[in-house]
């Protein structure tokens, strides 16, 4: 009985997965995953804009800041480059920022998927709550301490982006950024 179930449900898969999606078909899984990555495609383009984050030793710097959002896979998933820089003293670009990440929707589970990394080495998996025009996410930040960020499209069209760090004494803002869509039609 054990191995007939199995052998149904192993059956079931390989037809599930070998049947052709078709852009028309939103029951598909592929049709599921494209309406649900629809409620954030206003992130996709090239942004650019100014920002600000608490150093470790608590002052404020100043950066620029370029975003890169682009569909792939037919608007499955998006693809997300970051990148933050300021000058120093000599007039020299410093990059202090530097990512990439993927924004997804999986069907089976009806989740978002936010999957970053940056190139000091570290990496989050996170499920962010989209809504209207945004998104949230949260990270671990050591013990009893979380990373919040919440990304916002504003009534101008202003991508704002900020982020907070938590414990249970409260939540301290530590970067906010602000960014315009270039090349916007």
């Amino acid at each position: 009985m054990m191995k007939s179930a199995s052998l149904c449900a192993s059956t079931a898969m390989a037809l599930l997965l070998s049947t052709p999606a078709t852009a028309s078909d939103d029951a598909s899984p592929a049709g599921v995953a494209r309406t649900a990555m629809s409620k954030i495609a206003w992130i996709e383009g090239e942004w650019r804009g100014e920002g600000w984050r608490l150093t470790r030793e608590g002052t404020r710097e100043t950066f620029q800041v370029a975003e890169s959002v682009a569909p792939k896979l037919g608007g499955l998933i998006f693809a997300v480059e970051g990148r933050g820089w300021g000058v120093d003293d000599d007039g020299k670009e410093v990059e202090g920022h530097r990512a990439f990440g993927v924004i997804s929707f999986d069907p089976i589970r009806r989740a978002y998927q936010f999957d970053s990394f940056v190139r000091e080495g570290f990496q989050a998996h996170t499920s962010p709550e989209v809504g209207n025009n945004s998104y949230r996410w949260s990270i671990p930040a050591g013990p009893g301490e979380e990373m919040r960020f919440e990304a916002k499209l504003t009534s101008d069209n202003e991508w704002i982006e900020t982020g907070e760090r938590c414990t249970e004494k409260g939540c301290v803002q530590t970067m906010e950024m602000r960014l315009q869509k270039i090349n916007a039609e």
